[in-house]
């Protein structure tokens, strides 16, 4: 009888330690992915946010991180978790390292979804080439800094 329930006392200090251990495991995960928008202030139970921001070189067009000077049009597209009509979206460019400015706001956008909008585009055009250097945008969902993606001019 000692033998058995020596057996179930293991058994059951095992089961502990690996629950322990799966548990970890799972928080750790979520501690990335909300590093992974460092900079954010994004609620832990926002219910609207972005699940993508990229820049591209047309509304339809590929990622990028990369423009040259004569790229006059510069897009960023929003997707969102999900459709939630009266979700405030405000966009806002920055030139954040570029030749003769440093963190200087250039434009702000900003739109209140409609009921299926999921994708947001947006875009800033500029009447000459771009100055080189770094840029920055930042995504705001209902007033929170949501995520914010860098692109360079070269």
């Amino acid at each position: 009888m000692k033998r058995h329930s020596a057996w179930v006392a293991a058994g059951l200090l095992l089961f502990v330690v690996l629950a322990c251990n799966l548990s970890k495991n799972k928080n750790s995960n979520v501690n990335v992915n909300v590093n992974a928008n460092s900079g954010s202030n994004r609620p832990a139970d926002a219910d609207v946010f972005t699940d993508e921001v990229y820049a591209a070189k047309s509304e339809d067009g590929a990622a990028t991180s990369t423009f040259s000077p004569s790229d006059r049009t510069v897009h960023v597209i929003i997707n969102l978790n999900k459709a939630k009509a009266g979700t405030d979206v405000k966009v806002t460019w920055f030139a954040d390292e570029v030749e003769g400015a440093t963190n200087k706001e250039l434009k702000t956008l900003e739109y209140t979804t409609k009921a299926f909008d999921r994708k947001i585009p947006g875009y800033l055009r500029w009447s000459q080439d771009w100055p080189k250097g770094r840029y920055r945008v930042a995504v705001y969902i209902n007033g929170n800094l949501d995520r914010t993606i860098y692109y360079e001019v070269q």
